[in-house]
């Protein structure tokens, strides 16, 4: 991790090829393009074809793919490039996160406030789980970053403050905060939450972990899966889980 050359990247992208105040101007998302730069400055190793994909950065055999959407949309491009190669998959996750929402017509920031709830690493459960079939692959790595951030949002939702509904415009990286690195089933240790019991329910792990109602079992099931928490028992008709 280089926080240095994260903000040196954010400068060259934000600062120079995009224009974030005007609708439609944005051909490709401003936080993909500066992960892009922050890890490959030179452009001639981006958009390289690889068989019958495109892999954002491949340089000397090793690809990375930049995903700020869902992991689960590579699946299939994984199942074929890990046979040949080791791959990198980037996911970002807000940190410190400033909702700014703008006019539909104009671009015009209509107003700015900064999201009270911050970003952890354990808000990549669903994300993680929707590629446990290739977690353990000994060519995979997963690089987990939280990054403050800026999220651009247009007022043009169905809602009559046009909030409720609304479509994500793009979002802006100010700083990356850590980076969590997933490259052997040991390594999800750190994504096991500290102050659980020796013997634990899936709603005392959601309780640990702060997170939905979805992310938390998600998460739990990529634990298991990865060998880091196990299955002991029942109480009642809930599971009973022991961090193995």
């Amino acid at each position: 991790m280089d926080p240095i050359r994260f903000a040196e990247a954010c400068a060259r992208v934000v600062g120079v090829e995009y224009e974030r105040a005007s609708v439609g101007l944005l051909a490709e998302k401003t936080l993909h393009a500066v992960l892009k730069e922050y890890f490959e400055p030179d452009h001639s190793f981006h958009e390289v074809k690889v068989g019958s994909h495109h892999a954002d950065i491949c340089r000397d055999g090793r690809i990375i793919e930049i995903q700020t959407r869902s992991l689960g949309n590579l699946r299939k491009k994984l199942s074929r490039l890990l046979e040949d190669y080791p791959v990198t998959v980037v996911y970002p996750i807000p940190a410190t996160k400033y909702l700014c929402w703008m006019d539909p017509e104009s671009g015009e920031v209509l107003s700015k406030r900064r999201v009270a709830k911050k970003g952890s690493f354990y808000d990549a459960g669903r994300e993680l789980w929707a590629l446990s079939s290739c977690l353990a692959h000994p060519n995979l790595t997963v690089r987990l970053l939280r990054i403050d951030m800026e999220e651009y949002r247009l007022q043009n939702g169905w809602s009559k403050d046009g909030k409720r509904g609304s479509e994500r415009y793009d979002r802006i990286p100010l700083a990356l905060v850590d980076e969590l690195v997933l490259d052997t089933p040991a390594s999800f240790e750190g994504l096991f939450p500290t102050g659980l019991p020796e013997c634990f329910t899936a709603k005392d792990f959601k309780r640990a972990v702060k997170g939905g109602p979805r992310t938390a079992p998600a998460l739990l099931s990529v634990l298991v899966r990865m060998g880091i928490a196990v299955k002991v028992g029942t109480e009642g008709r809930a599971f009973v889980y022991k961090h193995a």
